[in-house]
């Protein structure tokens, strides 16, 4: 009887530690490609499709979804222990162009990776268990992209790479989150069949005991009914939540920008690469980036006393700061919340104007804010919510997302009623300058409080 020669099988995937920490890098998860709106949605459906125990998108907008089906211990992770995707590490290092990186690990494997635009490729993350065998594999993917950069711990002609690299882009979007069942994955015709056969047993078992208790309920109710003003406690309610809401509007978006102005570009031979400013917590942090003959006694002469310095790494550099204590932060004044109708015809105008000079404005639609519905107490000691009266004029929020060269952020007009969640500014000096193009680009968030429709 013939034998037949079993095929050495390609590693699925490993797992390599992260130094000073119990977290791991995944290296060789299988990627696929999604399409629709929802691309959170689609990638936990597809992870659970696939029965993986974790999946992790390239970024949040993008169509790229890593799946892995852990095995061991790994699906038995405690909550210390979080793993990231290494693909989608170096994915956050090369945001522009084709990159391919080939490291050869510990125990001899090699991992290949492919990454175009920050995107990482079907099938570009994947384990060998030699490097003769990745030798056809990576000769395959220099022919088929012209113009790529190879990234290698062994192969000559390549750009140096190491995995110490990926440990500065482990965060919240490398991670792997586990592919864990939600509500929102069964079909809505199961709640349909299940709602009817819940709706079923209730009326069959339960109307003798309803009829009952609502009888009880009946008499045991009290002839006299408590005395409120609905309106006066609804308006009480609103300025309550208005009091408990920071707002900066355009002039605290201007002091904002003028702090930006005052980070050093290039303290002590160290060189800027972004600023995150939070007036929220009431303080800024600027990462650095070390040069040649850089250091972290160059860095600590040359930043100011009021600077928190640390050093996650020998390259890198946080410095935070406390925001200038200028004027209070004013809460929402509710009597200059927009109307719908001032938002198209006044401000709408003018952010439309300045469109061109700005890479991306985003202005969601109005949702509810968190507003304490009053109550009243009851002659039998309970508490009843008070019905909103008619008419009764309520605030929202519109969630406001502004990318845009820095210098651009000076020109939009905000209602004093915005609230600034976040300024991320990046430094990128080799940009080419253009209208809506420099060497420092900026992502505004906030929130635009108005009067609900």
């Amino acid at each position: 009887m013939a034998t037949r020669q079993k095929v050495a099988r390609r590693t699925s995937y490993k797992l390599v530690a992260i130094p000073g920490s119990p977290n791991q890098l995944v290296l060789g998860m299988k990627w696929r490609t999604v399409l629709g709106e929802d691309l959170e949605k689609l990638a936990l459906k597809t992870a659970r499709k696939a029965r993986a125990t974790h999946f992790v998108q390239s970024d949040a907008r993008s169509s790229s979804v890593g799946l892995l089906a852990a095995k061991g211990s790994e699906t038995r992770a405690k909550s210390r222990t979080t793993l990231f995707s290494g693909a989608a590490a170096f994915a956050q290092m090369h945001r522009h162009g084709t990159h391919i990186v080939a490291c050869t690990l510990p125990d001899q494997s090699v991992w290949l990776a492919v990454v175009i635009d920050g995107v990482v490729q079907t099938g570009g993350d994947t384990i060998f268990p030699d490097q003769a065998k990745a030798k056809n594999a990576v000769e395959e993917l220099t022919a088929r992209y012209r113009e790529h950069q190879v990234h290698s711990n062994y192969i000559t002609q390549a750009r140096l790479f190491s995995l110490q690299q990926l440990t500065a882009h482990v965060n919240g979007q490398s991670a792997l989150r586990r592919a864990s069942f939600r509500l929102s994955m069964v079909s809505p015709i199961w709640w349909v069949l299940i709602a009817a056969v819940v709706a079923y047993e209730a009326w069959d078992y339960g109307s003798a005991w309803w009829d009952e208790r609502q009888a009880k309920l009946q008499e045991a109710s009290q002839a006299a009914q408590p005395h409120f003003d609905a309106n006066a406690l609804w308006e009480s309610a609103i300025s309550a939540w208005a009091r408990s809401v920071k707002t900066q509007g355009g002039a605290g978006m201007t002091e904002l920008l003028n702090v930006i102005l005052t980070v050093p570009v290039e303290p002590g031979r160290w060189r800027l690469t972004e600023v995150d400013c939070r007036p929220s917590t009431g303080s800024c942090t600027a990462t650095y980036r070390r040069t040649r003959l850089a250091d972290n006694h160059t860095l600590r002469a040359a930043l100011a006393e009021s600077f928190r310095i640390v050093h996650p790494d020998l390259d890198t550099a946080t410095a935070t700061w406390p925001l200038p204590k200028g004027r209070s932060a004013p809460t929402v004044a509710l009597r200059d919340l927009p109307t719908p109708a001032a938002i198209q015809t006044t401000w709408e105008p003018s952010w439309q104007a300045l469109r061109p000079a700005l890479q991306d404005f985003t202005l969601s639609k109005p949702a509810s804010v968190q507003i304490l519905v009053p109550n009243i107490k009851l002659p039998n000691g309970l508490e009843e919510p008070v019905p909103m009266p008619s008419g009764t004029k309520l605030p929202a929020s519109r969630a406001l997302v502004i990318n845009a060269p820095l210098r651009s952020l000076y020109g939009p007009a905000l209602p004093t009623t915005t609230q600034i969640t976040q300024l991320h500014v990046r430094y990128q000096p080799d940009s080419a300058p253009g209208l809506a193009a420099s060497a420092f680009s900026a992502t505004l968030k906030g929130d635009i409080y108005v009067l609900a429709p």
